[in-house]
This record gives structure tokens, C-alpha cells and sequence, in this order.
């Protein structure tokens, strides 16, 4: 008895991929000016989603520079509700230094004060640090340097203090003297004060107020029960969770970068989400283009496509002879659109840069961003969306009887 078989597997030859290249290379070529307007709409789609897409990256890298700096986000600030129910002290301080993950611990006290220099006098807010807290603070130093281990008899200012003291600027202040008094009366301290004269090491860009910075020893030396802050540096980001949990169950508040990075990350997901919404309506059209242009094709192509298989091409090879098409279309179409938009990004941010420095900015800056990651994406999905925009024109190609396409005129 004889078994039927489908007309796909009666074929016995088949067209090698790169005689399929080369047919769907000579089809495309063979009408330019339609080829090109469909090459451009996807030129014209890809490089408005790159634009904006890049527009977006680079604004999010920006403010996230912005907002978190050079500080780690490996650290944790350790604050206290009410300092009379839990105090941020020494035993904490040492259990926390015991916890898995956790690399060190800085101190900060917080007093008012006041600071004199030749009969001039201005309140001012006292911090005790030491160098773990110093190393975690992000500070930007104008002149000299930062406090030292050994330092007992030195201080650190912001540029605010000196203007209220009357210095001409920076670089005089440093190697100067000033008088810094701290009354202790309501911190339960074993002295009543911390007063003495010291030597200003290094200034400061800080303009927020009056602040003067000493060695937490100090503070450590007069009896000061409690600290006003604390900060933790944990070996990774992964574990900044964990340690955060682990003193909170201990009453004490935690602040950490990272929830300022997930509510900065948050908010640009929809706001990149946006944007390329608006650049879809390029792609939209795009699309729309190119299944009319490869539709037109199959049209045009119907007695071909039956030659073919009457020689003995398989079905899947005319398939394959369109999928070859649309993705030449799609392949092209994004890597030009992307270098395009690239190009426009680097137009942008340089004329943007141009203008900011003739009004006085000296940092360069980049308003666009455009990750590896991006441009994978951009890329495969542009193919994607190819794909399925030839899917319906190459099935019907792959169903042309080819005895009824041989009888057309």
C-alpha cells in the first residue's frame, strides 16, 4: 500500500542559506526605492526609541550621581527615636562590630557650640567623628586635609564658618588657630565642657551652616554617654538588608542609599517606559511599512515562488527566503537608526556642555547614556518584532500551490 506523503517532503532538493541570501539580497536590490523607504521608516522608529531611551539612561545616571555622589552604598546610618529609651553607646556599638557582614562601624557626637577666632564669635554645630565615619561621609575637601588617627589638637571647617569668621578664603584659614567651646551640662557628660584651642588642618566645600569637625576622643575622653549617630560599612550591597534588620529589631532607626537608589531606579521605569512609548509611534509606522512592502513582494513574486518549487525548493525554504528579507530589513534598519541616534546624543550633549561652561559649570557632563545592554536589546528586539511582522506574508508564501502560481500570467 502506498503512503502519502506532503508535497514539502516529495521535495528532494533544497536552496542552501546562502543562495537564500543571495536571492533575498537580489530581490531587495532589485527594487531600491521601495526597499530604501521601508529600511528608512525602521531607521527612522529605532533611532527615535534609541534617542529617547538614551535620554532617559543618561538623565537617571545623572541624578543618581547627583544624589548618592561617591557614597557608598554599602553603608548604613544608625539614628535613635528617643535617645533616652535607646542610645546609640559603646556596648552597641562593639555588638554591632561582632555581626557577620558588618566591616566596621564610625561614630559621630552632634553639639552646639561656639567658635572664636581674634575676638570673633559664632555659634556653630560640633561633630566628634572618627575616621571610619570621616571615610563614610563623602567629604570634598577645598584646602589641607582630613582628620587623622593621631590628631588630638586639630580641626576640620566648612567654607561657611570662615566667611562668618571673617577669612579671606581657604588656604589662609588652614594653619590658623581657633578657640572651640562645647558646654557638656545636658548630655550627662563627666565634664562639663570640652574647650581648647586648635589647629585647622583642612577646610571643607560644605555651605550648610556653621560646622566645625574634632577627633570623636575628645568627646570620648570628657565621658559623653552616647553617641548621635553611627554608621555601618558591610562587605557587600547584598547584605545591607540583613544588617539593617538586625538593629532594627534593637529600636534603633536605619537610613540607607539604597532606598534612595530603588525610589530614583523606580520613578525612571516609568519615566523611560515614556519615552520609548513615544518612540514606538515612529515603530508603529515602521512596522506598518515593511509587512506592506514584503506583502506587495509575495504578491509580485507568486510565479517565482512556484518556479521555485516546481525545481524543487522546499516549503520552508520559500519561508526562509522571507524571514531572510524582513530580517535584513530589521538588522539594517536598527544599526543604522542606533548610530544615528548615537550621533545625535553626542551633538546634544556636547552643544549642552558648550553652554553650561560659558555660564560658569567646569564639570562635563552627559544628559545621554547608552549601555551595551541597550543596544542588544534595541537590536533584538527590532529582529523580533521583523519576525513576526513576516510570519503571516512567509506562511502564505510557503502555501503557493505551485501549479496554480505556474498558470499565471
Amino acid at each position: 500500500m502506498a503512503t502519502s506523503q506532503k508535497p514539502d517532503e516529495q521535495a528532494i532538493g533544497h536552496i542552501s542559506m546562502s543562495i537564500l541570501l543571495h536571492i533575498a539580497m537580489r530581490n531587495l536590490f532589485s527594487k531600491k526605492l521601495r526597499s530604501f523607504l521601508t529600511i528608512f521608516g525602521v531607521i527612522i522608529g529605532v533611532s527615535a526609541i534609541f534617542f529617547l531611551l538614551s535620554f532617559g539612561l543618561g538623565i537617571q545616571k545623572l541624578v543618581t550621581k547627583n544624589v548618592i555622589g561617591d557614597q557608598s552604598l554599602k553603608s548604613i546610618d544608625i539614628q535613635s527615636p528617643n535617645s533616652k529609651i535607646v542610645s546609640i553607646n559603646e556596648s552597641l556599638v562593639n555588638e554591632v562590630r561582632g555581626y557577620t557582614n558588618v566591616e566596621g562601624v564610625g561614630v559621630q557626637y552632634s553639639f552646639p557650640g561656639v567658635s572664636s577666632v581674634q575676638g570673633g564669635e559664632v555659634d556653630s554645630v560640633v561633630y566628634g567623628i572618627d575616621e571610619t565615619y570621616q571615610g563614610l561621609s563623602n567629604f570634598v575637601l577645598s584646602e589641607g586635609r582630613l582628620l587623622q588617627k593621631d590628631d588630638n589638637k586639630a580641626v576640620v571647617v566648612n567654607a561657611s564658618i570662615l566667611e562668618s569668621l571673617g577669612f579671606e578664603d581657604a588656604k589662609t584659614a588652614v594653619g590658623s588657630t581657633i578657640s572651640i567651646q562645647v558646654p557638656l551640662e545636658k548630655f550627662d557628660a563627666k565634664e562639663k565642657e570640652v574647650r581648647g584651642s586648635y589647629t585647622i588642618v583642612g577646610v571643607i566645600s560644605s555651605s550648610g551652616g556653621n560646622e566645625v569637625y574634632l577627633p570623636s576622643a575628645l568627646f570620648d575622653i570628657a565621658g559623653v554617654p552616647a553617641y548621635t549617630q553611627a554608621k555601618i560599612i558591610v562587605n557587600d550591597v547584598a547584605n545591607v538588608d540583613t544588617v539593617r534588620h538586625l538593629v532594627e529589631t534593637k529600636g534603633f532607626e536605619t537610613n540607607s542609599l539604597t532606598d534612595t537608589l530603588t525610589e530614583i531606579n523606580n520613578i525612571f521605569k516609568f519615566f523611560n517606559l515614556i519615552l520609548v512609548g513615544f518612540g514606538s509611534i515612529g515603530m508603529i509606522v515602521a512596522v506598518l511599512g515593511m509587512f506592506n512592502t514584503l506583502t506587495i513582494s509575495l504578491l509580485e513574486r507568486t510565479r517565482e515562488i512556484g518556479l521555485m518549487m516546481a525545481l524543487g525548493a522546499r516549503r520552508r525554504d520559500v519561508k526562509r527566503l522571507f524571514t531572510l528579507e524582513a530580517v535584513i530589513i530589521s538588522a539594517v534598519g536598527s544599526i543604522v537608526g542606533m548610530l544615528l541616534a548615537y550621533v545625535a546624543g553626542i551633538v546634544v550633549n556636547t552643544y549642552l556642555n558648550i553652554s553650561a561652561q560659558s555660564r560658569g559649570v567646569r564639570e562635563w557632563f552627559y544628559v545621554f547614556d547608552t549601555p551595551l545592554w541597550a543596544v542588544v536589546v534595541v537590536l533584538v528586539a527590532t529582529v523580533v518584532v521583523g519576525l513576526l511582522v513576516v510570519y503571516f506574508p512567509a506562511r502564505r508564501a510557503g502555501r503557493i500551490n505551485p501549479i496554480d502560481a505556474l498558470r499565471r500570467e
